[in-house]
């Protein structure tokens, strides 16, 4: 009996199709998670992420028809699963400052997971392969949403200046972000521990709101 039959076959007492269905495609995009960020996208063949999770290679390539499809769906997968972290974190209480900068913490613990820094490192170095569908995807970012509301909050309570909020969040997370992620892509293991990304953000915060001109 093939895969495809299978997830599409309900057993007397078993979970309906369509819950099958949807369990065999995050077991995939699970296993083409682990498999493409330990091996590389050169490195992963479909055939390997169909032999790791038990699925055969042609419902694979039935839900995914290429390996680049799949990638992109991987990392569809752990930025959803990103998100799902997010919309997780419990209140913060406190002014609308103290709120951004729990938010922009998260932030940086989210994009400092192991499996999104090998992602954006093998986006990067295969820079070429992806280039037409990365210029193609491009919609809302619920991330730079949810900050680009919290930068108003703070604005409006007259924590920040006024201006453009959602370039004000941009530059905010590109000057917490970019030095660990760049560190992790590159193979190293400065940022690695919660307390030296505790240090990192605790610097950054400084700098952020206080400036770093002598008064």
């Amino acid at each position: 009996m093939t895969e495809d039959r299978k997830l599409h076959r309900r057993p007397a007492g078993g979970r309906p199709p369509k819950q099958r269905a949807e369990e065999a495609g995050t077991r995939i995009l699970e296993t083409a998670t682990h498999l493409f960020a330990s091996r590389g996208f050169a490195g992963t063949s479909v055939e390997q992420v169909a032999s790791a999770c038990g699925a055969g290679k042609d419902t694979i390539y039935r839900r995914f028809p290429s390996k680049v499809a799949l990638f992109e769906a991987v990392v569809e997968h752990v930025r959803d699963r990103a998100l799902d972290r997010l919309n997780g974190l419990a209140p913060v209480d406190g002014d609308a400052l103290k709120q951004l900068k729990a938010l922009l913490r998260a932030y940086l613990s989210i994009n400092m997971e192991p499996d999104l820094v090998a992602l954006k490192r093998i986006a990067f170095s295969e820079a070429v392969v992806f280039a037409k569908s990365s210029a193609a995807s491009s919609g809302s970012d619920p991330f730079m949403e949810r900050l680009v509301e919290a930068v108003r909050a703070a604005q409006a309570d007259g924590f920040l200046r006024t201006g453009d909020a959602p370039s004000m969040a941009s530059h905010l997370i590109h000057s917490l972000v970019s030095l660990p992620t760049t560190n992790a892509m590159l193979g190293g293991s400065d940022y690695d521990s919660p307390e030296a990304l505790d240090a990192h953000f605790a610097v950054i915060w400084l700098w952020m709101t206080e400036g770093v001109i002598a008064r």
